[in-house]
């Protein structure tokens, strides 16, 4: 059970007690709490309720009939959940807003849909609240959750009752956060064709994450097969749906990082730790430093740096960053201990580069001389808000 609020919920309340509130709309995940903050928000501070979150689809007109009973409420505060679900929302909500404003607060799990009728509909009447997968300190001061345990299971809140029971854990996983998303999410709201090779390309990426994998070899796994673009388009949605991210090798030209072969990354562990077979095996040191790569570039993407990886031949730097403070750091990602000269290509990039600075991002919080650690848990805490 949840012990205390996140502070997604904290900020929600902040913001929607100001005396002229903008619409605030949450997106992210599914199963991240953002259901569980709004609700936490309303019961303290009173309002309506509503969710879309339906299997068949709501019409718009059901946004005035709620619209009706926040304004009829003493505190008139309505919250809508999973919004994008209802049909040309944005166009609904904004005649209501110009009309009779009150604080609204809207959430959603497709980062497409919403930010599309916001941008085109509602411009300068909203602020946008990024939902994260759980960090590190978030999960281990409400949960309870250990370094080692975050690295191999992530964090979705209702599945850490489960982590004495690895094989129910992976089921809740797999049938309450993967299927929704793609079989519900992804396919009731995008152009969809071909919904196997969307599970299958899903099916790839949590197989190889931090790897670098071209569209061709992608394309030489599957078997449904499709031309290459499809398959880029699917790694879109994937994306779109925050599960899974391709970054772009690292270059000064845009036409060339667009060009370059994606280096997956699972936004959260979880996704990777569901799908192994068998399901209650142990995790080797190689597979755990391959958890542990992909979960620092999950978490430089979640927390909104620029992230990017680079290699030359047979040289790599796994993360290239550029963080919200002016950072740019070339980092290397070791689960194990490491010497001066595991730091080599890295410090090649940044003769190369003078503008990045090397980091070393160590699981044991190794230090070497001249290279500068960041703190395993701090990394792992970085968010947007």
């Amino acid at each position: 059970m949840m012990k205390k609020d996140r502070k997604l919920a904290r900020i929600l309340q902040k913001r929607v007690i100001e005396p002229s509130p903008l619409i605030q709309v949450v997106i992210g995940p599914r199963q991240v709490g953002k259901t569980t903050a709004v609700k936490s928000v309303i019961s303290k501070l009173g309002g309506v309720y509503e969710t879309a979150d339906s299997p068949v689809p709501i019409s718009y007109e059901v946004i005035s009939e709620w619209w009706q009973q926040a304004e009829k409420s003493k505190e008139k505060i309505l919250a809508i959940d999973e919004i994008q679900k209802i049909p040309d929302w944005s166009e609904a909500v904004k005649k209501l807003w110009d009309q009779r404003p009150l604080k609204l607060i809207v959430t959603g799990s497709s980062a497409l849909l919403v930010e599309k009728g916001l941008k085109e509909t509602l411009a300068g009447r909203f602020e946008l609240i990024r939902a994260e997968h759980w960090n590190f300190e978030e999960a281990s001061s409400i949960f309870g959750i250990s370094l080692d345990k975050y690295v191999e299971f992530g964090c979705y809140p209702g599945s850490t009752s489960f982590l004495d029971d690895v094989p129910r854990w992976a089921a809740y996983i797999r049938d309450s956060i993967v299927e929704p998303a793609l079989g519900r999410d992804l396919l009731q709201l995008h152009p969809v064709d071909q919904p196997a090779l969307l599970r299958q390309v899903f099916g790839v990426a949590v197989s190889l994450p931090a790897q670098v994998v071209s569209l061709q070899k992608m394309y030489g796994q599957l078997q449904n097969k499709s031309s290459i673009p499809t398959i880029g388009q699917y790694l879109t949605l994937l994306s779109q749906a925050f599960l899974v991210t391709g970054i772009q090798k690292y270059s000064s030209s845009a036409f060339r990082r667009r060009k370059s072969s994606p280096k997956l990354i699972v936004h959260d562990n979880a996704l990777l730790r569901s799908f192994l077979k068998p399901i209650d095996q142990t995790i080797d040191s190689e597979l755990k430093g391959r958890f542990f790569e992909n979960l620092i570039g999950a978490r430089f993407v979640e927390a909104g740096w620029e992230t990017y990886y680079w290699n030359d031949r047979s040289k790599e730097v796994d993360y290239i960053v550029l963080g919200p403070n002016g950072e740019k750091w070339a980092v290397e990602v070791k689960s194990t201990k490491c010497s001066y000269a595991d730091m080599g290509y890295v410090l090649d990039f940044c003769k190369k580069n003078p503008e990045f600075e090397p980091r070393l991002v160590s699981l044991i919080d190794q230090e070497i001389k001249n290279i500068e650690t960041v703190p395993v848990r701090d990394l792992l805490s970085y968010s947007r808000i």
